[in-house]
């Protein structure tokens, strides 16, 4: 005679959306920024990564681009009738472009991890994805490093440098769905302030080499009226030619009003952008621009956003001449910064040369995976 299964102590619930982080129905978003820092303290040391609650909410509440459905599971456990969120799923399905993706974040409660809760949440994200007509479904799980490529675990991608443990919980997790590792994507630390005559020197010795033809320009949010639409045309062409691998990415599509949502969105999370701007002078358009970006309450962390160079216009050391320049403004403004955090693909040797020159260190990353919707296995066991 078998034995009944144990009635779970969780159930799952989409949440409700509020307009205010204080208003009573904003208790999913705070519960999942909490999950998300335990989560990041237990399996990669910092909780440098994980969303605060007001991302959360500015993130629901701008679906211009891209829509979010989204799951938590709740235990029995209750907190000035708040209950707690053991596990959070979100589906983003973009609309703009990349209308072929369903993109999927899963996380658990460390102490909460095999009950099912996990599945269960893939479960229901699959249906939508599969109801909204979706192809492809891409996943990231961060590690806190890379194995050695001899480690009995360490699983290659399909295409370009890097390892990931195979024995990560979300790996298994993402493996047992039908997902395939396509590349690895490197966190990279800059530890700051540098020395001003370090700053200086990168600077120096970039201007150089690019020479009279290029003017800079630096400033924070939001962008001058006349550089909006060249801001746009600069982050399509990133998202075009980032080496990616064989992930099934189209280019983003830009234009001046997703730039200036960008800005909002960040002003509305108390977040700040710091851009420099390469100006090419023969023609009064823009080569190349930098992003710096950050949160109000987390003082001692900046993150790297989008650094891009023009085809045309690459060479002349442009790249490290916006970051460097940037740094040191961002300096000046933000000397109680600790780090600076930033990604990169690992098949992208171009922009890690030039992180590695300015100091940026190796920790961690994360593995980039994806498989046809229709290849993804069902994992509740109901």
């Amino acid at each position: 005679m078998s034995t009944p299964a144990a009635t779970p102590t969780w159930r799952l619930v989409e949440p409700p959306r509020a307009d205010l982080l204080d208003a009573a129905e904003a208790w999913a978003y705070r519960g999942v920024a909490a999950l998300e820092r335990a989560v990041g303290l237990a399996d990669l040391g910092h909780d440098d990564l994980a969303p605060r609650a007001v991302d959360l909410l500015v993130g629901d509440r701008h679906q211009e681009h891209a829509r979010h459905h989204r799951l938590v599971a709740v235990d029995g456990e209750v907190t000035r009738g708040v209950p707690r969120v053991v596990g959070h799923g979100e589906l983003v399905l973009p609309v703009s472009d990349n209308r072929h993706l369903a993109v999927v974040r899963i996380a658990v409660l460390p102490s909460h991890r095999g009950q099912g809760i996990g599945s269960a949440i893939a479960d229901r994200l699959r249906r939508v994805a599969l109801t909204e007509c979706r192809a492809t479904v891409f996943a990231e799980v961060e590690l806190a490093a890379e194995p050695p490529a001899d480690a009995p675990d360490a699983v290659p991608p399909r295409e370009g440098p890097g390892h990931v443990s195979a024995d990560l919980p979300g790996m298994r997790f993402a493996r047992r769905a039908g997902l395939g590792l396509e590349i690895v994507a490197r966190r990279s630390v800059l530890d700051v302030p540098l020395p001003d005559d370090v700053v200086d020197r990168f600077v120096a010795d970039a201007a150089a080499r690019a020479g009279d033809g290029y003017r800079l320009h630096t400033w924070q949010d939001p962008a001058p009226e006349r550089w909006v639409d060249q801001l746009a045309a600069l982050e399509h062409s990133l998202s075009e030619d980032e080496p990616n691998g064989g992930l099934a990415l189209e280019a983003e599509r830009w234009d001046g009003a997703r730039i200036r949502l960008e800005e909002a969105k960040r002003a509305e999370s108390g977040r700040t952008g710091l851009v420099t701007v390469a100006e090419h002078v023969a023609t009064g358009t823009l080569a190349g621009m930098t992003l710096l970006a950050w949160d109000d309450d987390r003082p001692e962390l900046t993150e790297q956003d989008s650094t891009v160079v023009l085809a045309g216009h690459r060479g002349h050391r442009l790249g490290m001449l916006l970051k460097a320049v940037n740094l040191r403004e961002h300096t000046r403004l933000r000397p109680a910064a600790r780090r600076i955090s930033t990604w990169n693909n690992e098949t992208n040797a171009p922009m890690l040369a030039i992180n590695v020159a300015l100091g940026f260190r190796p920790a961690g990353g994360s593995a980039e995976l994806q498989a046809p919707l229709a290849d993804v296995v069902p994992l509740s066991r109901g």
